[in-house]
């Protein structure tokens, strides 16, 4: 595991000291170590974090007659079987690194090693003979890649950070990318916040060669062709490429543990690690002293069944403390609160192991978010007459609001919410799906929340749209499992992923994801979805395949998600106070994005406990806290 930077230059020499400087402020993925290849024209640098080959294994990596150059950030879990497939062809190797496959296999395939590659990657590699940079991400998007191009530079690096100590980057935000922030609470790839930089998408293969680059799709899973198999059939396949795909994230030259929430996810992960290793697994849980967010007594559950070494861990954030540090991980604008329960979950790891395997991916497969339960429902709801509705409408204003997830009165509210939602709505459902999942309207966004020259703006531009053009992209025949696929492409890469890449790394922890290996991702896209969602009962042939390893009570209790209770927080103390002092106050409201009313308003209606904000206010604060260190500040190193 590593973090990975360069710069190719057209026409002049490559500055050294600026690849140095952008290896240097990404230390925090890579403490063990440090290597750089310099060419003319090109200068590739990373740093190290020490996971596989501990003695020969440091990069950049070359072949035989040193013409090629790599850089890696990820594992390769296969590297095994191609290096054993390279050797019967006569390719020689000096290390036992997964790294040195990658150079290899392009020598032998071309281009399309990538395609043989089964890990978790940002790579860069230099051909020197023919003057040719590539740059490939992994199939889910675990690792993150970010370049730049202005005719005369092209930088790429792990993290934005590193491509803004160029001072010749003008720190502009690009105001799309500001826009689908604040609708999906992360910047979607290929978009980044600042103007002219870019992200490249999962499974995508940049090749820059004669002053140019062009990218490439290499991989997309397919939904047209469902498999064949009975159900039952079905759950073992599950259970047997679970297994091997947990089994090959078990290699390993330092410890290695798992995060346990308690979930189905993370529990099924532990399940299959117990069954491969032959000493007891080292297990991660975090929980809080609001008993409605913590999920202590199930993590304990599922390590007492397979008698795992369980470490819990009961803390009370400061949030204050930690949020300017979190910030500067994540390079853009991000909204997702359970940023911070990730990072301590990761700090705390960090101190016992070097590698944890995670759960992620389990609801992005198998449609296992209420959301998908709420467009189920909204369908059967507009078949109804539209007296009916109303009268469903008017009978819902009587729900009252709460905060408390084990209240039945936060379901009752949510089915309030969707017949608010299913007023003003077509019954699309994508439209319904965004409304359900959206942080702000993208209508309220134009008319309510920008400032006119703002708004003026971005009034032409549309995350529907966007969100529309992706999941035309699937080729199945469900409507429901299309929006499946627009959050496997979107909101695990983009918001799951960022969020643990940033968080294990900012403590130089490695986390792998089982549940994404392509091979697995394949089969699962051939189950056809009525076993994803059965009825209202979401990862319904996950659940089942897992009955013989799990306990009834960790597979059907209900989902909560690894949240905290921010939106109680923001209205006491220290939080509150500054979350007032920084939205309202003049060096953020003369910045002119905003209205600055509109802003006073949502922030006295939650702390009267007039309605719940905590997702709008949440957006603009993190917003704040980010321009605050990236653009007012201009500064790079903490």
């Amino acid at each position: 595991m590593c973090g990975i930077v360069g710069q190719l230059k057209i026409k002049s020499s490559v500055d050294r000291d600026l690849v140095k400087k952008m290896t240097d402020i990404i230390a925090h993925r890579g403490p063990d170590g440090e290597g750089f290849y310099f060419s003319n024209r090109i200068g590739m640098g990373m740093r190290r974090l020490k996971i596989i080959d501990l003695a020969t294994g440091d990069q950049p990596i070359h072949n035989e007659d040193k013409t090629i150059w790599v850089v890696f950030n990820g594992e390769i879990y296969n590297f095994k079987e191609i290096r054993k497939e390279l050797e019967s062809t006569g390719h020689v190797f000096y290390t036992q690194s997964d790294t040195e496959v990658i150079v290899h296999a392009y020598e032998q395939y071309g281009d399309s090693f990538v395609t043989r590659l089964n890990g978790m990657f940002g790579i860069a590699l230099w051909d020197e003979r023919k003057e040719k940079l590539i740059l490939a991400r992994d199939r889910a998007g675990e690792k993150p890649l970010y370049y730049y191009y202005d005719g005369e530079t092209f930088l790429f690096a792990s993290e934005l950070k590193s491509i803004l100590c160029d001072n010749n980057i003008k720190r502009e935000i690009n105001l799309e990318a500001l826009h689908y922030y604040f609708v999906y609470g992360r910047v979607p790839s290929p978009y980044c916040i600042i103007k002219n930089i870019k992200k490249l998408e999962p499974a995508c293969q940049l090749i820059f060669q004669k002053n140019n680059y062009s990218i490439n799709k290499y991989w997309t899973p397919s939904f047209a062709e469902k498999t064949s198999l009975s159900e039952d059939e079905i759950k073992k396949e599950i259970v047997n490429k679970l297994k091997e795909s947990v089994k090959m994230r078990m290699v390993s030259d330092v410890p290695l543990g798992a995060f346990l929430s308690g979930g189905v996810d993370s529990s099924a992960i532990v399940s299959m690690m117990a069954q491969t290793s032959v000493k007891p697994i080292e297990t991660f849980t975090i929980g809080f002293k609001e008993q409605d967010f913590s999920e202590l007594k199930y993590a304990k559950i599922v390590a007492e069944k397979f008698g795992t070494n369980h470490h819990e861990f009961i803390i009370e954030p400061e949030v204050m403390e930690i949020l300017p540090k979190l910030v500067w991980h994540l390079d853009e604008p991000f909204a997702d609160a359970s940023i911070i329960p990730t990072y301590y979950v990761s700090k705390v790891t960090r101190d016992f192991v070097t590698v944890a395997l995670t759960g992620d991916g389990g609801d992005e497969l198998f449609a296992g978010y209420e959301s998908y339960k709420a467009i189920k429902i909204a369908s059967a709801y507009n078949l109804l007459p539209k007296f009916a509705r109303e009268a469903i409408y008017n009978l819902t204003k009587l729900i009252p609001n709460t905060d408390n997830r084990d209240s039945i009165l936060r379901y009752l509210y949510k089915f309030k919410r969707l017949a608010e939602t299913q007023r003003n709505l077509s019954g699309n459902p994508l439209e319904v799906f965004l409304s359900m999942t959206s942080g702000f309207n993208e209508k309220l966004l134009i008319q309510e929340v920008y400032n006119g020259s703002i708004s003026e703006i971005i009034s032409g531009f549309s995350a529907q749209k966007l969100r529309e053009d992706q999941i035309d992209k699937y080729d199945g025949k469900n409507k429901f499992e299309a929006l499946l696929y627009g959050q496997f492409c979107s909101l695990l890469p983009d918001m799951f992923f960022t969020k643990v890449d940033r968080c294990s790394m900012a403590v130089s922890l490695e986390a792998r994801a089982p549940l994404v290996d392509h091979n697995f991702i394949e089969f699962v896209a051939s189950i056809p979805f009525d076993l994803k969602l059965k009825g209202l009962e979401t990862k319904y042939i996950f659940k089942q395949a897992l009955r013989d390893y799990l306990p009834d009570e960790i597979l059907f209790r209900q989902k909560k998600g690894f949240g905290i209770p921010l939106h109680r927080w923001i209205k006491e103390g220290k939080l509150r106070e500054d979350i007032i002092n920084t939205l309202l106050d003049a060096s953020f409201t003369d910045l002119g994005y905003f209205k600055k009313e509109y802003i006073k308003n949502i922030i006295e209606e939650h702390n009267n406990n007039k309605a719940n904000n905590f997702d709008k206010i949440w957006r603009l604060y993190m917003f704040a806290l980010w321009h605050k260190e990236f653009i007012a500040n201009n500064k790079n190193y903490r």
